[in-house]
């Protein structure tokens, strides 16, 4: 089979690979779609842990083709879509109910073989069926959205409460989607991209604003009384969470959901920290959150499509992983035919 292997940070090897055979309770999917995730450019480039030489992608989606002896709840030819997070099941945190920290965690693509290959040997475990004739392109936000939700929960929306959403990347906009379906009754989105602007706003924001704007606070807090009630930062850099940590008014809430790089930090002014009573919060993986995410998907409330996903193939990964980030894409997917 055709498989991108990433040898070393940077070296990026589309080869054909030999597959082995899957053990009792593996399957074997044929891959029709793996996202490009913000983490994918951060192994190509040796920025987060990995495992190489590995096989990366941590979307996928595909049709399973073959099946351990053991597998019963699923079978050859049924669509399936990968939760790459893999927990032991035995150290602390997983018997607490806290799989998100497991101390053995393993992820497909990270540290095990992944989906940028035409076929991926995975647990039957981490595969959730999918109706046959849901299309393969809205199921690879699967795993994205698992984590969004995570966030969301972690964020506590209430009916009727306002909510600003900092980026208006994959994230930002799943998030926004996530926020109206919870019942907020005000949705900020801020974004410095034009493009990605309209797309939320077509999505459902209530207003979306510039952040290089000089007069986005000051909007932002006669918007809302004083602040929103719940800021989720869906970024990962210093300055988003910089804007993010202003905006909550007096009891809020902050979510830091953007994986920033280890070097970045922020000052937060304490006694503004003391008289707004602020809650932080940081949102880390899936925990148990998948099959929700597949059924948000399913039944329509979450359309991950109005974020014009940009499909391309095995052939243009490392082009597109080794060039700058193009700012107004918000989404690429790989088909690997």
């Amino acid at each position: 089979m055709l498989a991108a292997i990433l040898n070393e940070p940077f070296k990026l090897e589309l080869k054909e690979y030999s597959l082995p055979k899957p053990d009792k309770n593996e399957i074997v999917i044929k891959v029709n779609i793996c996202g490009l995730c913000g983490t994918d450019f951060h192994i190509y480039k040796g920025d987060s842990y990995s495992k190489p030489p590995l096989i990366p992608g941590h979307e996928f989606v595909g049709t399973i083709v073959e099946k351990g002896n053991e597998v019963v709840e699923l079978n050859i030819g049924d669509n399936v879509a990968i939760d790459p997070n893999i927990y032991c099941g035995e150290c602390q945190y997983c018997r607490n109910g806290k799989i998100n920290f497991c101390e053995n965690l393993k992820a497909l693509g990270v540290s095990l073989n992944g989906g940028f290959a035409e076929y991926s040997i995975v647990p039957s475990s981490q595969a959730y069926l999918l109706p046959k004739e849901f299309p393969f392109e809205a199921a690879a936000f699967a795993e994205p959205l698992s984590c969004c939700v995570r966030g969301i929960d972690q964020a506590e929306i209430k009916p009727g409460e306002t909510v600003a959403i900092v980026g208006g990347g994959t994230i930002g906009l799943l998030m926004l989607q996530l926020a109206k379906i919870s019942g907020a009754s005000k949705i900020l989105l801020i974004e410095p991209v034009t493009e990605k602007r309209e797309i939320a706003k077509q999505l459902g924001a209530d207003f979306v604003f510039d952040p290089n704007s000089n007069e986005m606070l000051n909007q932002i807090s006669d918007l809302t009384s004083g602040g929103p009630d719940v800021v989720i930062e869906c970024v990962g850099n210093s300055s988003a969470v910089n804007i993010a940590a202003n905006l909550p008014k007096r009891g809020g809430r902050l979510v830091i959901f953007g994986l920033s790089p280890k070097k970045d930090s922020i000052n937060i002014n304490l006694q503004d920290f003391f008289l707004k009573e602020l809650s932080i919060k940081g949102s880390l993986l899936n925990p148990f959150t998948f099959p929700r995410a597949i059924e948000l998907l399913v039944s329509g409330k979450i359309n991950p499509i109005k974020l014009k996903p940009i499909i391309s193939n095995l052939e243009n990964l490392e082009k597109i992983l080794s060039q700058p980030r193009n700012s107004s894409v918000t989404k690429y997917q790989i088909k690997p035919k």
